[in-house]
């Protein structure tokens, strides 16, 4: 996509889990941080929701700024990217990338088999 997001604000099951916070900045070497308010998505959809009603009723509030006024970070559980496993991600998705492109002939041709 050509975004390198510095914090990903991450909510529902695997936010819980350090184990997996961490490995979302591992990946996308980026801090995780989780919310104060458990019910991420819900708390997103009543956002807007405001959001929406300010601008019907002609108050030009960003979003951003919405979100800086109501949305509080949980910084006690913020997972870091260590390099070392970074770096290791990385080398993965190239070789990934690689064995992806060299078997898509046999991809296909295992497609053209099992069609009947």
């Amino acid at each position: 996509l050509g975004v390198q997001p510095t914090q990903i604000r991450a909510t529902g099951g695997g936010a819980k889990s350090a184990l997996w916070r961490q490995i979302m900045a591992d990946i996308f070497n980026a801090e995780v941080v989780t919310l104060k308010v458990s019910e991420g998505a819900a708390y997103g959809a009543a956002l807007q929701a405001l959001w929406c009603h300010e601008l019907q009723e002609g108050d030009g509030i960003s979003i951003q700024d919405l979100c800086n006024q109501f949305v509080t970070l949980n910084t006690k559980e913020t997972a870091v990217p260590n390099a070392k496993n970074v770096e290791l991600y990385r080398e993965m998705q190239a070789l990934q990338d690689e064995l992806s492109r060299s078997l898509r002939p046999a991809f296909k041709r295992h497609s053209q088999l099992t069609r009947n």
